[in-house]
C-alpha cells in the first residue's frame, strides 16, 4: 500500500525505499505470489524514473503471473511492457519478448494472433528462451511452449474500458520491420492515446517520443555507411529540414555517430572506435579534474588571505 501511495503522488524516493524494504522482506521468506507482485511494482517504479532497461524484463516477466490488479489492470501492464521493451531491448530480444510474445498478442494482436496466443506459444515470461541469437531473422531456435496465463484475461474485478490498441501494435510491427513512415505515424498516435492519457507516462511523453525517434534513426543508419538526406526524410515521411534539425540534436549530444553534409545532401556514419572513445573520455575526465583542483586551490588561497 505504501508503494502504491508513493507511485500515486510521484514520491520516487519513498517508492524506492519501500521497494528496497519489501525486497529484503521477500528475500528473507516471501512466497511466490509476493515475489511476483513485487516484480510488477518494481517494474512500474523503474518506468516512472525512466529506467526502461531495468523495467522491461520485470514487466515482461510479470505478464504470465500478474495478479496485482490493485496496482493497474492487465491491459495497462501490457502497455507498460510494450513501451519499456520497445525503447530499451536489443533487436533480438525485442523480437522474441515483444513482437512474438503471446501475452502481448493476446491483448494488442489481431483476432488470429489472439487465438494462436491463447492456444500456446513461446512466452515472454520467465520460461521464455533467453538464448543469444546472432540474427533474429535467421534464427532456427525452437521456442519454449508456454501457455498464456488465462486468469489474467478479464480477471480484474473492475470492467475495463474498451481501448484501441492498434497504434501500439503498429508501432511494434513497423519498428521491427523497418517501416519508418508508418512508425512515425503510430508513434504520434501512441503519444496521443496512451502517453498523454497515463498518469505515470504523461510527464515523460516528450522524452519517450524523442528516444523512440532516436532508436529508429539508429536502426536505419547502422546498416549504411552513407545515406541520402532526402531519401531518409522520404522513408520517415518528414521534411528534409525537420530531419536535419532532429538529427543535429542527437549528433551534438553524441547519441548518433554521424555527420550531415547539407551541400552534398548526405549523412555519413562514423563507426565508433573504442580506443578513440577511451582517449576522449580520459581527456574529458582530466579536464574536469583540473577544473576542480583549480577551484580548490582558489578556495585555499582565499582562506589563507583571510587568516593573514
Amino acid at each position: 500500500a505504501i508503494i502504491r501511495i508513493a507511485l500515486f503522488f510521484g514520491d520516487r524516493i519513498l517508492a524506492k525505499k519501500s521497494i528496497d524494504r519489501a525486497s529484503a522482506l521477500v528475500e528473507s521468506g516471501g512466497d511466490w505470489d509476493r515475489r511476483n507482485r513485487l516484480k510488477a511494482y518494481t517494474g512500474l517504479h523503474y518506468l516512472t524514473v525512466r529506467s526502461h532497461s531495468q523495467a522491461a524484463p520485470l514487466l515482461l516477466d510479470s505478464l504470465s503471473t500478474f495478479t496485482s490488479y490493485e496496482l493497474c489492470s492487465y491491459s495497462n501492464l501490457v502497455v507498460y511492457a510494450i513501451l519499456a521493451g520497445s525503447v530499451s531491448l536489443k533487436r533480438v530480444d525485442f523480437k522474441s519478448k515483444v513482437v512474438d510474445a503471446p501475452e502481448i498478442k493476446a491483448i494488442v494482436g489481431t483476432s488470429e494472433e489472439k487465438l494462436s496466443a491463447i492456444t500456446g506459444q513461446a512466452s515472454a515470461g520467465p520460461s521464455a528462451g533467453d538464448e543469444e541469437m546472432a540474427d533474429a531473422s535467421g534464427s532456427t531456435a525452437t521456442p519454449v511452449p508456454t501457455l498464456v496465463n488465462l486468469t489474467t484475461l478479464g480477471g480484474s474485478q473492475d470492467t475495463e474500458v474498451a481501448v484501441d490498441f492498434s497504434p501500439l501494435s503498429k508501432l511494434v510491427k513497423s519498428l521491427y520491420e523497418g517501416d519508418y513512415k508508418g512508425f512515425f505515424g503510430a508513434l504520434g498516435q501512441v503519444e496521443t492515446n496512451f502517453l498523454s492519457q497515463d498518469r505515470y507516462m504523461y510527464e515523460h511523453r516528450g522524452w519517450y517520443v524523442r528516444e523512440m525517434r532516436l532508436r529508429a534513426y539508429q536502426q536505419l543508419l547502422q546498416s549504411y555507411r552513407v545515406v541520402g538526406l532526402e531519401s531518409m526524410a522520404r522513408d520517415f515521411g518528414v521534411t528534409v529540414d525537420f530531419l536535419d534539425k532532429d538529427l543535429a540534436r542527437f549528433i551534438a549530444a553524441d547519441r548518433i555517430p554521424c555527420t550531415i553534409d547539407r551541400v552534398k545532401g548526405i549523412i555519413e556514419t562514423n563507426r565508433p572506435d573504442d580506443k578513440n572513445k577511451q582517449y576522449a573520455d580520459v581527456v574529458k575526465q582530466g579536464d574536469q579534474l583540473i577544473t576542480k583542483l583549480q577551484k580548490y586551490g582558489q578556495a585555499v588561497r582565499l582562506r589563507g588571505s583571510e587568516r593573514g
